[in-house]
């Protein structure tokens, strides 16, 4: 894995790793957010944060913008709860 032509890749699955990683963090930070909120609007905000970073992490994964729309729309709730489960 020396050779210089495996540096690239390497290079780029730590950038996908770190982008990963920045989402699945946002979507915590927001179902943490979602648990302490009090106000709708707060909870409102919470919910679009991790909608936001659900739906930019499956348009990374290659989903269009409406398919990913559809697909957030249908499964966001159980992603909160799975998050909220494990917190």
């Amino acid at each position: 894995m020396n050779e210089p032509s495996s540096f690239p890749i390497a290079e780029q699955l730590l950038a996908d790793f770190k982008q990963e990683s920045q989402l699945m963090d946002l979507m915590i930070r927001g179902c943490i957010e979602l648990r302490w909120a009090i106000g709708e609007e707060e909870k409102d905000l919470a919910k679009a944060m991790i909608y936001n970073a659900f739906e930019t992490y499956l348009i990374e994964r290659g989903l269009s913008v409406s398919e990913a729309e559809k697909f957030c729309d249908r499964h966001l709730e159980a992603l909160i709860q799975s998050i909220l489960e494990v917190l």
